[in-house]
This record gives structure tokens, sequence and C-alpha cells, in this order.
């Protein structure tokens, strides 16, 4: 099981790397804006529909089938390519709406000041600080949580967000299963139910992983891109989305699933 764990984390973060989909092009997106949490929930929302997939590669959904009523069962059964579609057409149109809401949604780049503005603006913010944290108890109670509660709910929507653009991709659960018949023919994991719950987690850790390190990256060089070619660059980020999320409907129509 451990060994399942470790091969899972590489995996994980080595699949995760190459394709330029969706997912990548919000990642970036919250990189540029500085929004380093939003950008690591939608890696992980992406990290945990990879984690799903194997679960059902290990005859995860097979368990769960055994649970319900035959006529459930057997409905989903017999719909199962309309299903395919319907949940592959809604992640679609979830990219094509993100990319458009990131294209005309004001953004504020003001965080990305110049490295003396940098300098006088955070000596002015520990100066701030230190009279904020004198009274920081007496108002705890009145903003604190409302600040909490829409931070969670931030970070929350980025994780549905990351789930909702993995469903976008047809192809991506056949492409785990093809990954998971591999690992077995071969005897690197063996066709055990934990065993595939660890080879789980451990490409959800890893791909997280590699989803951490892209945001961080593209914050910490965003920093020295000037406001108006992060401007650009976000419109551009939201115009490959809808392009990203059209072409997908598109090869839906003709690939006829």
């Amino acid at each position: 099981m451990i060994s399942g764990l470790i091969l899972g984390i590489i995996l994980g973060f080595i699949v995760t790397i190459p394709p330029l989909g969706p997912t990548y092009f919000q990642i970036i997106q919250k990189g540029l804006k500085n929004q380093i949490k939003n950008g690591i929930a939608i890696g992980a929302g992406a990290g945990f529909m990879d984690m799903i997939y194997i679960l059902v590669s290990f005859g995860g959904v097979a368990l769960i089938a055994t649970l319900l009523p035959d006529t459930i069962h057997n409905y989903f059964s017999d719909n199962s390519d309309i299903l395919k579609l319907i949940l592959a057409l809604c992640g679609s149109l979830f990219i094509i709406i993100y990319g458009f809401i990131i294209i005309y949604t004001k953004q504020d780049f003001s965080q990305h000041l110049a490295e003396p503005e940098k300098a006088e603006f955070k000596e002015k913010y520990d100066k701030v600080e230190k009279v904020f944290k004198k009274t920081e108890s007496r108002i705890d109670k009145i903003l604190h949580s409302n600040v909490l509660e829409k931070h969670h709910s931030n970070v929350t929507m980025s994780f549905i967000a990351g789930i909702v653009s993995c469903l976008s991709s047809p192809t991506l659960p056949a492409s785990w299963f093809a990954i998971v018949s591999y690992l077995k023919s071969y005897g690197m994991i063996d066709s055990n139910f934990f065993t595939g719950l660890f080879l789980a987690i451990g490409v959800f850790t890893g791909a997280t992983f590699w989803f951490y390190l892209l945001v961080n990256f593209v914050s910490k060089n965003s920093l020295k891109i000037n406001p108006a070619a992060l401007k650009i660059l976000n419109n551009a980020m939201g115009m490959l989305l809808v392009i990203l999320g059209i072409s997908i409907i598109i090869k839906l129509y003709f690939s006829g699933i």
C-alpha cells in the first residue's frame, strides 16, 4: 500500500505536467492575480477528479452500485453515454462562461507595484499593522468571522471550478483507466481496493503539488511584469478558456459521444 502511495505521488506529478488545458489556464490566471490559495484549490479540484477516476478503475463504482436499487443501477447503465455527454457539455459551458467572466470583469493588478513602491508600502503597512493589533481583539468577533467565511467560500468555489473543468474532458477517465491497467499488467500494483485507494491519494497529492509549484512560479514572476501587460495576459487566459470550451464542444459533436 505504501508503494502504491509513493507510485501515485510520482504519477500524479509527472502525468499532470504535460497537458495545457482549462485547469492550467485557470491556475495561470489566478497566479497572475497573485491569488495563490485559489490557484492551489483549482489544482486540488483537478487532482480530486484524478483520484475519483482511479478509484473507479479499481472497482469503486461496482462497489457503490451494489448498494443502489436495481432500477437506479439499470438507469445509469442504459444511459451512461448520455450522462457522459451531459457532464462533458456542462464542463465545456462552464469553461466558456469562466473565460468570459475573466475577460469582462474589471481586474485589479495594483498589488504588482514597482520594487521601491512595494518597499514604501510595506513600511507603511507595518506601522498600520502595529496599531491594528492593539485593537484586533475588540473587533475580531465583528469582522474576523466574516472575512474568514468569505475567504473559505472563494477557495471552495475554486476547488469546485477545478472539478468541473475536468468533467469537460471525456478522454481523461480513459487515460487513467489505461494507466492503471498498464501498472496491473506489469505487476507494479495489485488489484486490492486499498492499494487503489493509496494510489489515488498519491495521485491527488502529486497533482496538487505540481499545481502548487505552477501557481507560485507564475505569481512570483508576475511581479516582474507591469500591470498593463498583466491585464493583456489575463484577458488572453480568458480568451484561451473560451476557445478551449468551444473546441471541446465541437470535438464532442464530431466524435458522436
